[in-house]
C-alpha cells in the first residue's frame, strides 16, 4: 500500500464525518446529540482492531458503491487514500463490485474515484496513493 507521511495527505473519515454532518444537518432540537452520537458510533467501529483502516476502507468503498450513495463514497475514497489505499486499489475495489452488484452502478461508482482523483490532483492536495 502506497503511503509517503511526507506528502500532503487526503482528509481522514474523521474530516470527511465532520464535513457530511455539515452538509447533511439533523433539526436545531437535535443536532447535537445525533452528531455526537454518529461520531461515537463510527470511531468505535473504525479503532477495532481485527480490520485495519486500510481494510475498512476496502469494505467501505465496495458499500457506498453498491448502495450508489455517491456523496458518502467520494467521502471514503478520498479517506481510503488517507488511510493507505492506492489509486489502484480503489479501482479494483469498484471494478470487484461490478461482478456482484452489476456494471451500471461501477460504471457511475468509478467515474465518481476519477472525480475524486481529479479534484484531489487539480487542487494539489494529495499525492499519497497515485503510486501502485
Amino acid at each position: 500500500m502506497a503511503n509517503d507521511d511526507s506528502a500532503n495527505k487526503a482528509r481522514s473519515i474523521e474530516d470527511g464525518a465532520k464535513d457530511f454532518l455539515e452538509k447533511n444537518r439533523a433539526p436545531r432540537e437535535i443536532e447535537a446529540d445525533w452528531n455526537e452520537w454518529i461520531n461515537r458510533g463510527g470511531s468505535e467501529v473504525w479503532a477495532r482492531p481485527a480490520l485495519s483502516r486500510a481494510e475498512r476502507s476496502i469494505e467501505t468503498i465496495a458499500i457506498m458503491s453498491v448502495l450508489r450513495d455517491e456523496h458518502t463514497l467520494r467521502v471514503h475514497i478520498e479517506a481510503g487514500l488517507a488511510n493507505g489505499l492506492s489509486r489502484l486499489q480503489i479501482g479494483e475495489v469498484i471494478m470487484h463490485t461490478a461482478v456482484y452488484a452489476g456494471t451500471p452502478q461501477a460504471l457511475r461508482s468509478m467515474q465518481i474515484a476519477y472525480e475524486v482523483f481529479e479534484r484531489l490532483d487539480s487542487t494539489q492536495e494529495n499525492v499519497v496513493g497515485t503510486g501502485d
